[in-house]
């Protein structure tokens, strides 16, 4: 079975899984890992392995790209503080936590290699923590935590990957070069994802051409990240700043006709990455296991259950202690008022998955010390334990994840509904001002602005005067069973079906040729996008 072959039957693997983790209302990295260790333990199925350093370059960037585009900068910064703690000094303590963890539990383990393993699965991965929380229903606070804890923490966690293995390989460890190795890594790979990204927004308007925008859209991440790496910055953070750069100055500079078609282009994008680097963590698993029969089975379990139940529990510990002995040493009622309830904290502390940027560093270890010839200790153990160690945070939490969130109560911050009205009702009111003014020229045809004028008539009535009005009362998937929307929603189904079938038997009637067809179908589907979407 050759390459060609092996890349089809994973990417016809994606869909049948995809397909079966909705059918069974499952996160689909879950459903992809556990496909890839069935797939991989069928007998004569072709192993592969990805050189790390590819696997980070392959997959990282553009999924790192997405998560960032996405993330707002407001919020970002409104939350930098336990961000950078969870970030920083949460990985730090997870680090620690687990090296000492193993090396009581199994003393010929050095704390040096358990550093090793620690930086391997102390930072949670931004990849696994947007594709599981996809599925589920969180406050938009724990979002913004979740999501910006794993776009940056990625450099703290391989500053001392780097370090703890090069005190493993060569025995020397200095804490004055690891503090500036990464503060270069940091600033370095901010400024030129940075640098990159604003270069992007200039350039961008004079390209002018829809694939070739597209493109560069997916061209710009691999970019940010090469460019970083060459300098020995944080490519992970030089994505995310170029992401968010692009993500701030996109909305002005990009036009309706590049969203729409780019908007596809990267979901098909992400969905196929996003199941290939899960299928793969999945794969990669049996094959681990082959290396190791020297070790004594109970020793295995007691690890196995040991390490990833450390890093919840610091993690929990953390979260926690960073957010209530604070509010011992306070008198202040407003800053107690505003503490998060327990329910939250829980969600963002047991919400820690673990993913590609784990599974690639595990596979990055060096197999000889300096000298040339000694084997890196316990290598094989140290891989195991950290595929465990995602195993169980992808599969155990995030299975669970649905579960815990219905049965803790939650507390959502209405503010954002408020967000959505006014930004709607200004949006509407200027445009009702500029039509005033077209009215005034004179110049324009009367039955048409008219027309355009009912429009913004209907949606300004339609907000009413504020969120608490029933059409706005709740999140939007409240909103589909508000009887007035599902009615409307009926409505349009029903005439823009009728619309569709018309226009498909004029082409086949030959009345109208292919491209007329696609091109009315496709100001149908926009239709039905925007008024229909529930149906």
């Amino acid at each position: 079975m050759n390459g060609a072959e092996i890349f089809l039957i994973l990417l016809l693997s994606v869909c049948i899984v995809a397909y079966l983790a909705q059918r069974m209302n499952m996160a689909q990295p879950i459903a992809f890992v556990v496909a890839g260790i069935a797939l991989a333990s069928i007998p004569d199925f072709p192993s592969f392995e990805i050189p790390p350093e590819m696997l980070l370059l392959i997959f990282l960037p553009p999924l790192l790209s997405e998560a960032a585009y996405f993330t707002s900068l407001r919020d970002f910064m409104a939350n930098k503080r336990p961000i950078l703690q969870m970030a920083i000094s949460l990985v730090l303590a997870t680090c620690v936590g687990v090296a000492f963890t193993v090396n009581w539990l199994m003393p010929e383990i050095s704390l040096a290699l358990g550093f090793v393993l620690g930086a391997i699965i102390s930072p949670p991965d931004a990849v696994a923590a947007v594709a599981v929380t996809k599925k589920v229903s969180l406050p938009k606070k724990l979002t913004v935590l979740l999501e910006g804890e794993s776009l940056i923490n990625d450099a703290t966690g391989l500053v001392l990957y780097k370090f703890a293995v090069a005190a493993v390989v060569t025995g020397a460890f200095s804490m004055l070069d690891a503090s500036l190795n990464f503060l270069w890594m940091c600033t370095s790979g901010l400024f030129l994802g940075w640098l990159l990204g604003w270069l992007y927004i200039k350039i961008f308007p004079k390209i002018k051409d829809i694939a070739v925008e597209i493109l560069s859209t997916l061209l710009i991440p691999y970019a940010s990240y090469l460019l970083a790496e060459s300098v020995h910055g944080s490519g992970v953070l030089a994505v995310v700043a170029t992401g968010i750069v692009i993500s701030w100055h996109g909305p002005r500079i990009f036009p309706p006709a590049f969203r729409i078609p780019a908007q596809a282009v990267w979901r098909m994008t992400t969905f196929v990455l996003n199941g290939l680097v899960f299928l793969l963590i999945g794969m990669y698993f049996p094959g681990i296991l082959k290396g190791l029969s020297a070790y004594d089975v109970y020793d295995l379990v007691t690890l196995s259950i040991a390490v990833p139940l450390v890093a919840i529990l610091i993690r929990f510990a953390w979260i926690f202690g960073i957010t209530y002995i604070p509010l011992l040493f306070t008198s202040c009622e407003a800053t107690k008022k505003s503490c998060p309830s327990w329910q939250n904290l829980f969600i963002v502390a047991w919400t820690g998955m673990r993913g590609v940027v784990s599974l690639a560093t595990a596979l990055a270890l060096p197999t000889v010390l300096a000298d040339g010839w000694t084997s890196f200790p316990h290598r094989d153990l140290i891989i195991f334990l950290a595929f465990d160690v995602i195993l169980v945070t992808l599969v155990l939490q995030g299975l669970s994840l649905p579960w815990l969130i219905n049965k803790l109560s939650l507390v959502y911050d209405g503010h954002i509904f408020q967000e959505q009205w006014l930004a709607k009702k200004e949006a509407a009111e200027t445009a009702m001002r500029r039509l005033e003014e077209l009215q005034q020229d004179g110049n324009l045809h009367a039955a048409a602005l008219e027309r355009i004028v009912s429009h913004y008539k209907d949606r300004l009535e339609s907000l009413g005067d504020g969120p608490n009005t029933p059409l706005n009362l709740a999140d939007s998937k409240s909103q589909e069973h508000h009887p007035l929307i599902a009615s409307e929603n009926h409505i349009w189904k029903e005439v823009l079906s009728a619309e569709r079938r018309a226009v498909v038997c004029l082409r086949q009637t030959f009345t109208i040729g292919d491209e007329v067809m696609h091109e009315i179908l496709r100001d149908i589907d926009l239709l039905h996008n925007r008024f229909a979407n529930n149906t």
